[in-house]
Formats: structure tokens, C-alpha cells, sequence
């Protein structure tokens, strides 16, 4: 079996720290703290008319769930 590199993209959130890319399901991105297993991150992908993408807090606790639904829905059987 080969090893195989897989290209890691990380952003950087408003609190100033480095976030890795998780997931990205429907317009949601799923972002980890590299160092901190405990932190993960949801964010609303949005799409300006220009093309430009950039990460927006949720709006609200159901927003949330919503989202946290998506990714267990995708992993539940892995």
C-alpha cells in the first residue's frame, strides 16, 4: 500500500488561531484546531456574485444543530 499526501487547507477564524478544513457539506464548513482536539468550528460558507467565498458565524443554536446533524448523518457508519 502507498502512501498517500493529502493537501491540508487551513484558514485563519477571527479569533486569530489556525483552523483546518474538516468537511465541507452543503454551504457549511467544518473546521478543526490542529493542537486542540476539543475545538471544532461550524461556519456558513457564503458566495459573493464576484465568485469570492469567505466564513460566517451561524446565525443561531438551531442553525447549529443543523449543521452538526449534516456531519453525524455523513460519518455515522465510518
Amino acid at each position: 500500500m502507498q502512501d498517500q499526501e493529502m493537501e491540508v487547507e487551513y484558514v485563519t477564524l477571527e479569533d486569530g488561531n489556525d483552523y483546518f478544513v474538516v468537511d465541507i457539506i452543503d454551504h457549511y464548513v467544518y473546521l478543526k484546531k490542529e493542537e486542540d482536539d476539543k475545538t471544532f468550528e461550524v461556519r456558513e460558507v457564503v458566495k459573493e456574485d464576484n465568485g469570492e467565498e469567505f466564513f460566517v458565524e451561524l446565525d443561531n443554536q438551531e442553525e447549529y444543530e443543523k449543521a452538526l446533524l449534516l456531519f453525524t448523518k455523513k460519518y455515522v457508519n465510518q
